[in-house]
């Protein structure tokens, strides 16, 4: 079996009333304040898919930048699951795995807010210590291949998860500008709703094309994952 992991929220370097900068990751609308360990751990997930052994030393690696004790990581990782700032998901084999793990969660185009841009700079130049002149590709213009251009046409025009971005574009629906829309495009039949699209969308012919695009748009940068609970 093949566990996956990765991390969902919005990242913001917020100062508080005593001049202490807070790192706070915003899921579900929901914002949550993490510890120094906490976001070491987040920011080895965000962009990045890992199984828990990949996760586990990466954990390492910053903690031994940072001076902190790198034996936390079950527990670190555990309390962030329980936050639902890292989600998971296995399967028997890595396609499966990494279908289950990004069904359900929301596409979040970085591209459509320059904040939002700002915010991975920070995070980059901040805390991974990233350098200035990797840190700045965020703000870079990308070439996209028709597939994520489809995925971030439609997911800039609403909140829609993995599983209904595949539906839409394997019934060619390209406007999703209201709920009207949305439930048209997604809920036509009577067996789909929002707890099995998910499940459905596995066997369509077209969904590993289309999984890759909006995995190749995350691991660039080019979008964050976001996720109801």
């Amino acid at each position: 079996m093949v566990r996956l992991y990765t991390a969902v929220g919005r990242y913001e370097l917020r100062k508080e009333a005593n001049g202490v900068k807070q790192p706070i990751v915003t899921v579900n609308l929901k914002e949550a304040a993490l510890s120094m360990e906490e976001m070491l751990l987040w920011s080895c997930l965000i962009w990045n898919i890992m199984n828990k052994d990949e996760a586990k030393e990466a954990f390492r690696e910053k903690t031994l930048q940072s001076g902190i004790a790198p034996n936390r990581f079950e527990a670190v990782l555990q309390r962030l699951e329980l936050r639902h700032l890292i989600v998971s998901a296995e399967g028997e084999k890595g396609d499966i795995a990494l279908y289950k793990l990004l069904a359900n969660l929301y596409v979040v185009p970085i591209n459509s807010s320059f904040s939002v841009k700002v915010q991975a700079f920070l995070r980059l130049f901040l805390f991974e210590h990233v350098p200035f002149s990797v840190a700045k590709i965020v703000f870079r213009r990308e070439k996209y291949t028709e597939m994520e251009k489809k995925v971030l046409h439609l997911a800039s025009q609403t909140h829609l998860s993995c599983a209904e971005i595949l539906k839409c574009i394997e019934n060619d629906v390209t406007d999703v500008s209201t709920s009207e829309k949305v439930i048209e495009a997604l809920y036509d039949d009577d067996y789909s709703t929002c707890d099995n699209l998910g499940l459905f969308m596995w066997f369509y012919d077209n969904h590993r094309k289309i999984l890759e695009a909006i995995s190749t748009l995350y691991l660039n940068r080019n979008v964050i994952f976001d996720k109801w609970y």
